[in-house]
């Protein structure tokens, strides 16, 4: 055995209702999660993958509608697919209740895996041997609905039955997981587990899913000893960058057969790619202005029509423009323009205000709420004052008030 070669995608989470989205393209990009899974065996079936690893959250949900399961049922049932080994994320766990993972449910709704099709369905470690290569083994297991996910699964009691079984050939491990350290910032871990656990684990190669973006750990004695492919589409306006699947090769060449080496080359999924712009807005005279900034930043970072922009104002408006949506002019330049305001505030001098002698009824005013805004620490509760000011400076100076700050709050 010189080369073996494996097809990872995870966290497709197939079923997912993108309601961040307006009504008319939700459908689309649920399209793109269904193109991204067929691209995936198709890259794997074109490169000689021995197998396809889908370590979690091939599903938004432990039940999804019939047409997403019946998708993912044919998509894996391709004339040249090779074997495809799932283990089950928290998003879409295992229980005798779900008809994505029970055989008899699945068979009531008229559908069946295909025979090349393994999913883990427990919660410990069990192994399949590699059908059509000579000592490869795939390991894996899955979450299961109402059990806690705190549980360590690279711990050395969870691996206690896998040392002994684990001696010789090629082993290849898939899991949903949280590596430490690099779980995005308010999110709970799930099945956590460290570098140092990772490292001492019996197996050559670990595939984990869970975390959207790609990351990986190197191996001391070369190579890569655990990967995560990210989403395989971006799943929301915060997803930025490429996102795919990883062609992971696995060899012993030059090296001890004891520890192969990993090595990775990332597969474009996602036809659409999330661009995080920053754009000031100080100075702007009218709407139309702003949308030319975000134009001119569109045409800078080289986005086009198919992709989706989360797009940052910041600085300060002049008094009396308001900005509220992208024009026309800029909604045909993407496929979906998210507008974050909340940086923008009209172009008070609140720093004289406080300083100003409280003699005006306006100078009462914005001094009683420049006070409750500085003494505020919850940041919502903060965010409706400072609306509460600049509407009220609004109707003081321009003697109109007009719905512009609700974004404060968001």
């Amino acid at each position: 055995m010189a080369v073996v070669r494996f097809l990872q995608v995870s966290d497709l989470h197939l079923g997912r209702p993108f309601g961040w989205l307006p009504p008319d393209r939700r459908a689309d990009r649920r399209g793109d999660q269904r193109r991204a899974l067929d691209l995936a065996v198709r890259q794997a079936i074109e490169r000689g993958a021995a197998a396809v690893l889908v370590p979690g959250d091939l599903f938004d949900l432990d039940y999804v509608d019939a047409e997403t399961l019946a998708f993912a049922v044919h998509a894996f049932a391709v004339n040249g697919c090779p074997p495809v080994f799932i283990a089950p994320g928290n998003h879409d766990p295992c229980s005798p209740a779900s008809p994505n993972w029970n055989r008899a449910l699945l068979k009531a709704r008229g559908f069946a895996w295909p025979d090349h099709v393994h999913v883990f369905d427990a919660p410990e470690w069990t192994a399949v041997p590699l059908s059509g290569v000579d000592g490869v083994t795939v390991w894996g297991r899955c979450s299961i609905q109402g059990v806690a996910s705190a549980a360590r699964p690279l711990a050395p009691e969870a691996l206690a039955p896998v040392a002994a079984a684990a001696a010789g050939g090629l082993h290849v491990a898939l899991f949903h997981g949280s590596r430490e350290g690099f779980l995005p910032p308010g999110e709970d871990p799930v099945a956590p587990f460290s570098d140092a656990e990772a490292l001492a684990s019996p197996f050559d190669y670990l595939a984990v899913g869970h975390v959207h973006r790609p990351g990986r750990l190197e191996d001391p004695a070369g190579g890569v000893r655990l990967a995560n492919a990210g989403a395989a589409i971006a799943l929301d306006v915060s997803e930025s960058g490429n996102h795919g699947a990883l062609e992971v090769r696995l060899t012993t060449d030059g090296l001890p057969a004891s520890r192969p080496r990993a090595e990775l080359e990332f597969v474009e999924l996602d036809r659409r790619r999330v661009y995080d712009l920053t754009v000031d807005v100080t100075g702007a005279t009218a709407p139309e202005q702003v949308d030319r900034r975000i134009l001119r930043a569109i045409d800078q970072a080289g986005a086009g029509d198919p992709d989706i922009l989360a797009v940052r104002l910041t600085g300060r408006l002049l008094r009396g423009v308001r900005y509220a949506a992208p024009g026309p002019e800029l909604r045909p330049r993407a496929f979906h323009v998210r507008i974050d305001a909340r940086a923008v505030r009209p172009d008070y001098d609140l720093a004289a205000l406080r300083a100003a002698d409280a003699v005006t009824t306006e100078d009462r005013f914005a001094r009683a709420l420049l006070e409750r805004v500085d003494a505020e620490t919850d940041p919502a509760r903060r965010a409706d004052l400072e609306s509460a000011l600049f509407y009220g400076l609004d109707a003081f100076r321009l003697h109109e008030v007009v719905p512009a700050y609700e974004e404060l709050g968001s």
